[in-house]
């Protein structure tokens, strides 16, 4: 025979409260596993990288633009300076030793190194601009192409030859150790894109409500969602419903 145990309200309330932050916990749990599943299946597919920054754009400029978004976050991609890093990391644009001595820098000056988010920022918005122009048929605005010019020439670099996956590489070295480096890459990448073919190349995905741009280089050009795995699929899942709807 089972004993019955007299339960007092405070103790119901105690109880409660446990059960409600277990259920919590097993889907908060569900959750960050939903979502590491889902992050490896877009990094198969290459659609993203391990930190969740979208790689589908075809080349570094577009990634970069599409860098507001990012899998895992509700909120801007590139948020503060160590979701900076993480981008320039993911994006193997920055050495661990480079990214340490700058997790440095972020302590001593917070300030300088928030003005270079901000800048990039700034920066992103306007080359977005520039995109969704290309993507309606205008040309590039004259005053982007100087505000490039002037990014440029304000770093004083190098050429030096090192190695590389394979073989040797001619890389451009920046004469720079402060956070400012960060935005060199960027907005090299930026001017070569603005002086290739990728400009007449590039289109906005064929969803309304995704934001992504990329790099059209598929063998017939006729590539119109940012990826198969994420808005094709549901594309070819909403026309399949409706014709099952008619």
């Amino acid at each position: 025979m089972f004993k019955s145990i007299t339960v007092s309200h405070k103790q119901t309330s105690i109880i409660k409260n446990i059960g409600i932050l277990w259920f919590c916990d097993r889907v908060l749990r569900k959750d960050e596993e939903y979502l590491v599943a889902r992050i490896d299946a877009l990094v198969k597919s290459g659609v993203v990288n391990t930190e969740g920054f979208y790689t589908l754009g075809g080349r570094l400029a577009v990634d970069f633009a599409n860098s507001f978004k990012r899998i895992g976050r509700e909120k801007e991609g590139i948020g503060n300076f160590e979701d900076l890093l993480t981008f320039m990391k993911s994006h193997h644009l920055l050495h661990e030793d480079e990214a340490s001595d700058l997790h440095m820098f972020l302590f001593q000056n917070p300030g300088r190194c928030q003005k270079v988010v901000d800048s990039l920022l700034e920066l992103r918005t306007g080359f977005r601009a520039v995109l969704t122009d290309i993507s309606q048929g205008w040309p590039v605005n004259p005053e982007f192409f100087s505000h490039i010019n002037d990014r440029l020439a304000s770093y004083k670099s190098y050429h030096k030859i090192e190695p590389a996956e394979e073989g040797m590489e001619l890389k451009t070295i920046i004469d720079e150790n402060g956070p400012e480096k960060l935005i060199f890459p960027i907005v090299r990448d930026i001017a070569e894109f603005l002086t290739s073919d990728h400009v007449e190349k590039t289109r906005p995905c064929a969803n309304d409500d995704c934001d992504l741009y990329f790099v059209n280089q598929s063998r017939n050009g006729r590539r119109r969602w940012c990826s198969m795995s994420t808005c094709g699929n549901r594309a070819k899942v909403n026309a399949y419903l409706k014709r099952q709807e008619a």
